[in-house]
């Protein structure tokens, strides 16, 4: 195996997908608005995966009545190929999930909300920037707004 074939595999690990999955509930969890749904993963992470989306939310003043506007809207750019994205990542997001069930990191519960099992700190600011700002929207309005299957997952 090249360099490049391992640093791919190492970003796209179990453990690392998890301790995204971390950072977006605390991100959720910050603005208090509504809680992480399952669905919202499979959202986040592909949108966390496109640099030029990483640039745009490494600094955030957050607003819950225009953040979402002032940084996703007015800005499509950062939302181009996320369906290609939205596709390969699925499987990924699947074995962090269950990584971070089975070391008893987070919990699901019956209406698919995701919460932390123990306190934990912010890891990558970038996500969860993004998932104080993503919190914003109901989870059916970022899938229509991004264009993205469902189905896929």
């Amino acid at each position: 195996m090249n360099i490049s074939n391992a640093l791919y595999y190492n970003s796209v690990s179990p453990e690392k997908i998890s301790n995204l999955v971390i950072d977006i509930i605390l991100g959720f969890q910050e603005t208090n608005i509504r809680k992480v749904i399952y669905f919202d993963i499979f959202i986040l992470i592909p949108f966390y995966s496109y640099s030029p989306a990483q640039v745009e939310f490494k600094r955030l003043r957050f607003d819950p009545n225009t953040s979402f506007q002032n940084k996703i809207e007015r800005h499509p750019e950062i939302c181009a190929n996320i369906e290609l994205r939205y596709i390969k990542t699925v499987e990924f997001i699947k074995f962090g999930l269950a990584y971070a069930l089975q070391n008893q990191l987070i919990t699901i519960n019956d209406n698919l909300e995701i919460e932390l099992r123990s306190k934990s700190k912010i890891k990558d600011k970038k996500i969860f920037n993004m998932a104080r700002v993503f919190s914003i929207k109901t989870t059916s309005y970022l899938y229509n707004f991004l264009k993205v299957d469902i189905d896929a997952i």
